[in-house]
């Protein structure tokens, strides 16, 4: 998932402060990846089992992020950012 290795990575500085403003500019980038990254986070969010989730999560983000610092479970942090999303 490019938003948690590249936008939530360790330039993160460069997008924004905060996870809403991190999301808009990954949502710069167009229409088209909005849609996917809404579409992805929603199948994600199928998982019910947290454990399950974690992982799948950890292996996307590539030790480039984690949520905890944002005060975030990977659950709320994808709940949130699919909740930032445009329409």
């Amino acid at each position: 998932m490019s938003l948690t290795q590249t936008y939530f990575g360790q330039d993160r500085d460069l997008f924004g402060e905060t996870i809403e403003e991190v999301v808009q500019s990954y949502c710069d980038n167009g229409e088209n990846a909005t849609r996917w990254l809404k579409s992805e986070i929603t199948e994600m969010l199928k998982t019910e089992d947290d454990s399950e989730l974690i992982t799948r999560m950890e292996l996307l983000a590539e030790n480039q992020f984690t949520p905890e610092p944002w005060g975030e479970t990977w659950r709320s942090f994808l709940q949130r950012v699919l909740r930032t999303l445009p329409g």
